[in-house]
């Protein structure tokens, strides 16, 4: 009945705004189960919380014993890694991660074209360089050949993305490296939970960084974690949190390289750790969801889900649910099945990203005052270049629609209806 009501609530989004705002707050703050609004409380966060607001131990250098210790535990648990170190965002958490592999400027680190352009600017901030490579048609991640092409002697590190929730191809990601010697950072910012093989996503790599912020999995407002089986690795970047300074970990009051305040509050703390507690639970939901909707995209010439390097929503944590489209076979464009889904109500976007060397900063040469011991011929061509995959999943081919959209039986159901809609007008 509610969704049902959704085109009358969008001409009140278009002629009455304020009262627009009004109805969206008070829908998010009594119907947010059944309109399937995230995040939400998963556990016991405001309890939690408020323990910590009442005690007085609200940043990590304050004690032992602290909320960021029991999550650190409890998400390297998950993952499946023998350490995880919490930081205050994702972003931090590659800057770090560069950083603390020894990477200096002057080399490079390639990840794709299409991920958010915050793993390209975490890169430079940490003084080296972003190269950019083109995307698998099959996945809608890195292509093993296109990155081989990008590869040089100052190449030294691999960032695969597991975009939206989906598997990256790790073994092959791992061979890659190995062949020529690379760091791999696994970008797992949007993929707590997902898995390929039995290896969680964040676990294969050198190390793993998870975010917190908007959109991600678990979210706190802000908030990150790296996680890594190396203990010196991880010891490194507990200092360096810290503004560098090595006296928690090592005993000495000193710092040896530039660093940052890359420390999470213990409220962040206190509402991730519960965050993480439901989150099994939610992820199974989200998945039963995704499984009906794969069953029913199956019926539909055109259509059909990406789910990385697997097959199975089982190996996905869908951050956004991805759909492949083949404009012919389903008689309408990308561009208008998109904007009909928003038109509706639906919530859409894009299944990647705008190409990173389509920004200012990165089109122009703007980058290289940045950049100062670049190689600039090769980031010159690297900016310059064209990625066709990468472009042609953004322009006409990759959709992706929105968590929300799966974390209600009204909302899936709604989903479905406007599909099943679209799908037999054959507009184009």
């Amino acid at each position: 009945m509610l969704n049902e009501l959704i085109p009358y609530v969008l001409r009140i989004r278009t002629r009455f705004p304020r009262a627009y705002e009004r109805i969206v707050k008070l829908a998010r703050r009594f119907l947010g189960g059944r309109l399937g609004i995230y995040p939400r409380p998963l556990a016991s966060e405001v309890a939690t919380v408020t323990a910590v607001v009442r005690g007085s131990q609200w940043n990590m250098t304050a004690g032992k014993g602290l909320t960021h210790e029991r999550l650190e535990a409890a998400f390297a648990e998950y993952v499946g890694v023998k350490h995880a170190v919490a930081v205050n965002t994702g972003g931090m958490a590659l800057q770090m991660s560069v950083r603390a592999l020894g990477l200096k400027p002057g080399d490079e680190v390639i990840h794709q074209a299409d991920t958010c352009s915050a793993t390209a600017l975490a890169v430079m901030a940490a003084g080296c360089t972003p190269i950019f490579s083109d995307i698998s048609e099959q996945s809608f991640m890195l292509d093993a050949n296109a990155v081989d092409r990008w590869i040089t002697p100052r190449t030294r590190a691999l960032i695969p993305t597991h975009i939206w929730g989906a598997p990256e191809d790790m073994p092959t990601m791992l061979s890659l490296a190995e062949k020529h010697g690379l760091h791999v950072i696994e970008d797992a910012c949007l993929a707590l939970g997902a898995s390929l093989g039995g290896r969680m996503a964040g676990s294969s790599g050198c190390v793993g960084v998870f975010s917190f912020g908007a959109n991600k999995p678990i979210q706190c407002g802000e908030g990150g974690m790296i996680v890594t089986s190396n203990e010196a690795l991880a010891r490194e970047m507990r200092a360096m949190r810290h503004w560098g300074d090595r006296t928690i970990e090592y005993g000495v009051r000193d710092v040896v390289q530039p660093a940052w305040n890359g420390r999470m509050s213990e409220i962040v703390a206190a509402v991730a750790v519960e965050q993480l507690k439901g989150y099994p639970r939610h992820l199974s939901s989200l998945r039963t969801a995704v499984a009906e909707f794969q069953w029913f995209v199956s019926r539909i010439d055109g259509l059909d889900l990406v789910f990385g390097a697997s097959r199975t929503a089982a190996d996905c944590s869908f951050t956004q649910v991805v759909l492949r489209i083949d404009e012919a076979a389903f008689g309408m464009s990308k561009s208008a099945f998109k904007d009909a889904l928003y038109a509706a109500g639906v919530a859409v976007w894009h299944a990647n990203f705008e190409l990173i060397n389509s920004l200012t900063l990165f089109r122009g040469s703007g980058w290289e005052e940045w950049l100062p011991r670049a190689d600039l011929a090769h980031v010159r061509s690297n900016y310059a270049a064209t990625f066709p995959v990468a472009q042609r999943v953004y322009d006409s081919v990759g959709i992706g629609l929105a968590k929300m959209n799966f974390l209600s039986r009204p909302n899936l159901r709604y989903l479905m209806k406007q599909i099943d809609t679209l799908s037999t007008r054959k507009t184009s």
